[in-house]
């Protein structure tokens, strides 16, 4: 996710954070703004790597079907993972065929 905020707004946020949630905190105190990177570059990197999470959702879910001995399906996925019709449409086949062929 990106998102654009000042750096001192930013520096208070991680000040109030740190006195209320300290697990909070020790997962947002390394967040570095990224001033001179591309915004096309950076948000084709955004969507791959929620492309890649979203596979390797998919990929989980049929392996575990495929141990189960239950025949996967578009559905029985989606109703593991809730990811949209429309992107099971894309990625099911390449990646049903890419754990058979693990077997």
């Amino acid at each position: 996710m990106l998102i654009e905020i000042e750096e001192n707004d930013f520096n208070q946020v991680l000040k109030i954070v740190k006195l209320r949630n300290t697990t909070l905190y020790n997962q947002i105190k390394d967040i570095k703004p990224i001033m001179n990177l591309n915004t096309i570059d950076t948000l084709s990197t955004a969507r791959t790597i929620k492309t890649d999470r979203i596979k390797k959702s998919i990929k989980s879910i049929l392996r575990e079907l495929i141990q189960s001995n239950i025949n996967p399906s578009k559905y029985k996925v989606h109703k593991s993972t809730n990811i949209a019709y429309i992107t099971l449409n894309k990625y099911y086949n390449e990646i049903l065929d890419e754990v058979l062929n693990e077997r």
